[in-house]
């Protein structure tokens, strides 16, 4: 294995030598340390292999005793190596060519959206463009995860975004949000969104079953979009006429109206007497590293160095070939120290008070009138934590639509 390998670099050549008693250069040729193998009979002429290295020496043997060399065969690195350098400029090309198109696979060159019926196009392009992800990008530019996530953040539209890359292809395949139908066009009642006491009530169609005053509960009926048909007092009709009169049936319409109702809310807010959070101090570190499938070396800054309590935030702009990950990182560490303060009990209890009605805000609608409220201090004075509740009364409209389902064997 080892004398193949070794004539492989150093490089082997076939000759044919002709003339009478061969077998006189070949003796000659290993009293001189030239090595020859290989040899077989071929009609007058004796074919061998000797070695690069020793051609020389047997030439000049063979003119010396009037026997004619021929070379027949080259092998071996070195004329692989004479090879190349006569066609250099083919080779060059064609390594440019390769290196150009793997520094073009690189790039996401088409983008593609998939599975959009509503949500236009353009504006899941726009989205993903934002976060890295549009004709041209490079793909070591942006992370597919992180894309993906942000695209389900910013379009909330959408359900599921999955970010395919193939080769210079780009697929963003989305799934649309089922939204329930806010706007009802057929028969529909108007019931009660929370519990509450009937203050006010406006039917512009349908009929009221609740008057101010009446408790209601989420889910009840307020104005129903079943209407039964009444008699006028005020018409007066003949036994006979009666009769003959068929009896009217109800029938359904959209009701339409508002209810006001006395409603409760509570919010609840808390405050620490000795509170500790965490800020930035404004100090930072940064460290590039450069990335290599055998080893990461550090470039710029101390490896050592770093904060007892830090953001990290890390860059990687990475190229993937055949051996490996190559590229470079940065590492930046942004320094995060403890920050106390202490409140007066005067101080808790006004900003305990302002995120209860912070609590209190997210649970009410906009239109909102309180008419009355109260704060309930729930920590005693030895508490480190400060609680507070507050509990108002308010008017405001609970009338929501809910459709009417007919069955279509009902007359």
């Amino acid at each position: 294995m080892g004398n193949k390998l070794f004539d492989q670099v150093g490089g082997t050549i076939k000759v044919a030598l002709k003339g009478k008693n061969q077998e006189k250069i070949i003796n000659m040729a290993s009293s001189r340390g030239i090595y020859i193998w290989d040899i077989k009979k071929n009609g007058d002429d004796l074919n061998f292999k000797v070695r690069t290295s020793g051609l020389k020496a047997l030439q000049s043997i063979s003119e010396e005793n009037d026997y004619e060399l021929d070379v027949r065969e080259k092998q071996g690195l070195p004329f692989y190596r004479n090879l190349f350098r006569r066609r250099m400029g083919f080779f060059t090309g064609a390594l440019i060519f390769i290196l150009a198109l793997y520094i073009m696979s690189s790039f996401v060159w088409f983008v593609e959206v998939d599975g959009n019926k509503k949500v236009e196009s353009s504006k899941i392009l726009l989205t993903a463009a934002k976060h890295g992800v549009y004709q041209g990008a490079a793909k070591w530019n942006f992370s597919r995860i992180e894309a993906e996530e942000a695209m389900l953040r910013d379009l909330g539209e959408l359900s599921y975004v999955k970010l395919d890359i193939r080769g210079v292809k780009a697929r963003i395949q989305v799934v649309e949000k089922i939204l329930p139908k806010t706007d009802i066009s057929g028969p529909c009642h108007i019931v009660a969104t929370r519990d509450g006491v009937i203050e006010e009530v406006l039917a512009l169609d349908g009929q009221a079953n609740v008057k101010p005053g009446d408790v209601v509960k989420k889910g009840d009926i307020l104005i129903s979009g079943v209407v039964f048909p009444e008699k006028s007092p005020y018409i007066v009709n003949n036994d006979e006429e009666e009769k003959e009169e068929e009896q009217e049936e109800p029938y359904t319409v959209r009701a339409r109206g508002q209810v006001k109702a006395r409603v409760w809310h509570e919010g609840y807010g808390e405050c620490r007497l000795h509170e500790e959070k965490l800020v930035l101090s404004g100090r930072k570190l940064r460290k590039i590293y450069i990335e290599t499938p055998w080893k990461t070396f550090l470039v710029k800054g101390q490896r050592e160095k770093t904060y007892n309590l830090y953001e990290q935030k890390i860059k990687k702009r990475i190229v993937k070939s055949p051996l490996g990950d190559f590229g470079f990182f940065q590492v930046e560490l942004k320094e995060k120290i403890k920050k106390t303060r202490d409140f007066t009990e005067k101080e808790a209890v006004k900003l305990a008070q302002e995120r209860a009605m912070k609590t209190l805000a997210r649970k009410m609608g906009d239109n909102t009138k309180i008419s009355e409220s109260r704060v309930d201090i729930l920590s005693r004075p030895s508490d480190p934590i400060l609680r507070a509740r507050i509990s108002v009364e308010a008017i405001e409209d609970i009338a929501t639509t809910q459709p009417i389902n007919i069955s279509p064997n009902s007359n």
